[in-house]
Parts: structure tokens; C-alpha cells; sequence
């Protein structure tokens, strides 16, 4: 059996948990040393996992000191980048970072860059992937069951980077990782919104045209319906996808929708119930990237390249709405263009206040952001 892979991980709020629980499913890790300011967050994650492992209010220090394999990027958005490069300069053999790949394309072209000259495995939490359901249906398309996907559905809200990353990432997953070509969009701001300290827009609505001739088509906050997964209409039949199931309606099916609920590689629905999809695609994630550091496999399903082109998704409904254009992909700003219309005036605060929407996850004194680099 190979040898147990040591973990490290940087940023100690929820979603790291995510991570940690994928790591300790497997069997194939040992997390040995956490960093994050707060020194409560880490006792925290060692309680909850009964973990013995190192603190490190200095993440550098950590990265030089314990000799890691793996490491977790669990931060806010605006320390994906930081944090990824300065593990990839201490070469571990993998990173996973969580998504959003980082606040803009230029910061996300720079963690590909860093770890392809220091051969590090680069990984976007876009654990959905791994989830039964989701490969179901990427099975299904490929086979031909709703004949050629015609438009894909999904319902979104606070803030595009944030919710929707994963829906981009899944529409290039279901369709065998085919390329968008185009994409057209229009955005509102009238509020000062923020989400893990990085500006989101009020409400979005984006179409996106892939290479195969799928279209698909983003509604962001303006629908009281939100949630992962999708409506998918083909030319000879339908899937309603969700995190947990999909229905399927095509001949074969007689008219009538057939739900299918797969079991996961490490649990069920039944099992886990509404933590189904954390605690599979954490773990199906980590097992994948084990495999992929011992060359069992060629590559990873989240390698970066795909966490860099969901996020080109959705940046590019932010071009389209600055530039008032449809947006060819490759997308060629490299900077965040939210940010851009907001500090060039092009969108005007009517109700003015800031306010962060994970403002509740912050300890202490915080209120905007506990990242420090």
C-alpha cells in the first residue's frame, strides 16, 4: 500500500472542513499542520476531526517547516492566488484550491504558471464532479440518451464568481469538457455587495454557446429559484439534474420521468441526506488526486486548466456587459471587469452602504476580511 500523503491546510473556516473530511475518507492522508490567524478555528478543526496536528498562525512558516505533500488553499477568494503561489514555491507534490480559482484571470493564470515550472498538481475545488448524479448525466449525453444537448437551465444568486463557478464547471463536465465559444451578458449593481470581501453584483443573466452546439443559459438572482444542478433539453429528451439525483424523460423511458438516485463511490444520499454532495465530492476529489500523485491516473477532473476556463465563463458575462458586445473566448482582459465598471464609474451606487454577505463567517472583531498575506 503507498505510503499515507501529509496534508497541510491554509485557512481554517467551513470549507476547509470539506476538505479535511474528503483527506480522512480515503484513508490515503494525514493532515499534520493547519494555519489561519485565529487560533480557536484550528482547535476547532482538530476537535471536530480528532486531529493532532501543528498550528501555524504563519502559513510561509508552515510551508517551509513540514515538509508537506498536499495542501489545501482554503482562504477567501483573494488569497487563492497568493497562497497557491507560495505552496507552489516550496514544490509539495499537489495543491487543491478552493473556487473561485482566484479574483481574476490574470491571478489565475499566474497559479497555472507557478505550478507548471515548480511541477506541482493543481486542483479547483469543484468537488461536484465527483458527485453520481453529475456523471450519470455526463454519461448519458455521451451515449446519446436525449439525443444532441439543445440548452442547458441553471439558477444562480449571490455573486457570480462565488454560486455559479460551479454551474459553468458543470456544463463543460456534462458536456465532456467542450469548449464555450461565446458568451453574452448583462449584470446589476445598485448596491454595495460583497462576498468574502471580493465586489458581486446584485443580479446577472448570462448565454453561453459551446463548440458542439449547445447553448446554455445562467439566471443569477433574478428568479426565486436557486440551486446546483441544471434543466437540460435535448433533441430527443430531457434530464432534470439536482446534487442528489437526476430524472431522466426520453423514448426509452415511454414519455414518463425515470429519477435515478446512483450511489457514490464512499456514500449515499440515504446515508449522508442534504450532506450528500459535501462530503462525496470532498472525498472523490482527494481520492482522484491520490491517484494522480502515485500515476494511477493522467490527469484530475478539477485540474486547474477547468477551474481557469469556469471562471473565463463568468468573467466573460462581466465583458459582455462592459463592453456591451458578445464575448469571444479566449477572453483577453485579464482583469476583473466588475471591478473595472465599478471603479471607472461605468456602474453608479444608487443605495450606497458596503456590506459583505459572509460577513457571518468572520471571528471576532471582522467584518470585512481576516486574509492576511
Amino acid at each position: 500500500m503507498s505510503e499515507r500523503l501529509r496534508v497541510g491546510v491554509i485557512g481554517c473556516g467551513g470549507i476547509s472542513r470539506n476538505h479535511v473530511s474528503g483527506y480522512l475518507t480515503t484513508g490515503r492522508y494525514d493532515v499534520v499542520a493547519l494555519a489561519d490567524l485565529n487560533e480557536s478555528a484550528m482547535a476547532e478543526m482538530d476537535a471536530r476531526f480528532d486531529l493532532k496536528t501543528t498550528h501555524y498562525t504563519d502559513a510561509r512558516q508552515m510551508l517551509d517547516v513540514e515538509g508537506l505533500d498536499v495542501i489545501s488553499i482554503c482562504t477567501w477568494h483573494a488569497g487563492h492566488a497568493t497562497w497557491t503561489i507560495a505552496a507552489a514555491a516550496r514544490k509539495p507534490k499537489a495543491i487543491i484550491c478552493e473556487k473561485p480559482m482566484a479574483e481574476d484571470l490574470g491571478r489565475a493564470e499566474e497559479m497555472i504558471v507557478a505550478c507548471r515550472r515548480n511541477g506541482v498538481k493543481l486542483v479547483i475545488g469543484h468537488q461536484r464532479r465527483f458527485l453520481p448524479a453529475y456523471t450519470m448525466a455526463r454519461d448519458l449525453i455521451a451515449k446519446g440518451a436525449i439525443g444532441d444537448v439543445q440548452m442547458m437551465i441553471c439558477f444562480g444568486h449571490d455573486g457570480l464568481p462565488n454560486y455559479s463557478s460551479h454551474q459553468t464547471d458543470m456544463w463543460r463536465y456534462l458536456l465532456g469538457d467542450d469548449e464555450c465559444e461565446w458568451v453574452m451578458g448583462n449584470l446589476e449593481r445598485k448596491t454595495e455587495r460583497y462576498e468574502r470581501n471580493t465586489r458581486i453584483e446584485d443580479n446577472a443573466i448570462g448565454v453561453f454557446q459551446f463548440k458542439c452546439g449547445a447553448r446554455a443559459l445562467l439566471l443569477s438572482g433574478v428568479t426565486p429559484i436557486v440551486y446546483q444542478g441544471a434543466h437540460i433539453y435535448g433533441s430527443a429528451g430531457m434530464i432534470n439534474l439536482t446534487t442528489e439525483n437526476l430524472q431522466l424523460l426520453n423514448q426509452d423511458t415511454k414519455g414518463l420521468w425515470e429519477t435515478h438516485e446512483p450511489a457514490g463511490k464512499f456514500f449515499t444520499v440515504a446515508e449522508k441526506g442534504d450532506r450528500f454532495e459535501w462530503v462525496e465530492g470532498a472525498a472523490g476529489q482527494a481520492d482522484e488526486l491520490a491517484d494522480w500523485i502515485e500515476g494511477k491516473v493522467d490527469t484530475h477532473r478539477n485540474r486547474g486548466e477547468n477551474g481557469y476556463k469556469a471562471l473565463e465563463m463568468l468573467m466573460a458575462v462581466y465583458e459582455s456587459a462592459r463592453c456591451h458586445e458578445k464575448v469571444i473566448l479566449p477572453l483577453k482582459t485579464r482583469l476583473n471587469p466588475l471591478d473595472l465598471m465599478i471603479d471607472s464609474g461605468q456602474l453608479t451606487i444608487e443605495r450606497p452602504g458596503r456590506y459583505d454577505i459572509r460577513a457571518f463567517l468572520l471571528r471576532g472583531e471582522s467584518m470585512q476580511s481576516d486574509n492576511a498575506s
